[in-house]
């Protein structure tokens, strides 16, 4: 097992809380792991490993020589602040400070950091690599691309009218039987960030991988995110599900995994 280590540093006021998760060498570069849309930092319970998926990854990640930091979002987990005043911009300074962060834990340099964002995670590291130019290379797994797409399409058109018409907290009923309170400010984000036009900015390498069992992102996806970067990309295909088949078994997360850090392992120095 890679040693652990619960960490936190301060964003708006607010303490942000994460795991640092370290590999064998004392110089090995790290990898921001960025949670999805009402997650944690650990992310869904894979229950026949008893292990979050990005507790899964940060431990794989470590295997292959990439220590990591996964974060809780402000607002959720062990992270200062309320959920309803989350937005996509927020989750971003989140992003944004956590590279901060890191930087100073390496001697390699800022060139030794890198992206990894799930979901709603991808497109908050699209975002903040466009508006830095800072990591070395950036995965986006199952990204969401297109958000005034597919949020209303998650909580229904209706719902999603409503509650970007009126300047109150929305209470919304997800479709996995949670209900979450989000502020007017979150659905302004869904309706005017496009992380297509972020990644657009950004220079380095962009790694996209795409399910074509996945519900929750409209296929297709990956092949727009490659489009907008106007530089070096790999898309990763695959027969999977939004949570990368873990129902099952880890077998599909685990090749994921070694693809993203092959492609890390391929920056320059």
């Amino acid at each position: 097992m890679a040693e652990e280590e619960t960490v936190s540093f301060e964003v708006g006021g607010c303490r942000v809380v994460g795991t640092l998760c370290l590999a064998a060498s004392e110089n090995a570069p790290i990898v921001v792991l960025l949670h999805g849309f009402g997650g944690t930092r650990h992310e869904l319970m894979i229950s026949h490993t008893g292990t979050g998926i990005l507790a899964h990854t940060a431990e794989k990640l470590a295997s292959l020589g990439f220590s990591s930091l996964r974060i809780d979002f402000r607002g959720v987990g062990e992270s200062g602040g309320h959920f309803q005043d989350t937005t996509y911009n927020r989750q971003v300074e989140d992003c944004i400070a956590a590279m901060d962060f890191v930087s100073d834990l390496l001697s390699a340099g800022p060139n030794a950091i890198f992206l990894l964002g799930w979901s709603q995670g991808g497109l908050v590291a699209a975002v903040a690599a466009g508006r830095t130019n800072r990591p070395a290379a950036v995965a986006l797994w199952a990204p969401v691309g297109e958000p005034k797409v597919s949020f209303p399409a998650l909580i229904g058109r209706d719902v999603y009218e409503r509650a970007l018409a009126s300047r109150s907290p929305t209470n919304v009923q997800m479709p996995w039987g949670v209900s979450l309170t989000l502020g007017h400010e979150f659905f302004a984000d869904v309706e005017n960030l496009d992380p297509l036009d972020e990644i657009a900015n950004y220079r380095g390498r962009v790694f996209i991988a795409e399910g074509s069992l996945d519900t929750a992102i409209p296929l297709g996806t990956a092949a727009k995110f490659a489009q907008a970067h106007k530089g070096a990309y790999q898309v990763w295909e695959a027969p999977m599900d939004h949570i990368f088949n873990t129902s099952e078994n880890v077998e599909v997360l685990d090749k994921l995994i070694t693809a993203t850090a092959r492609f890390f392992g391929a920056r320059p120095i």
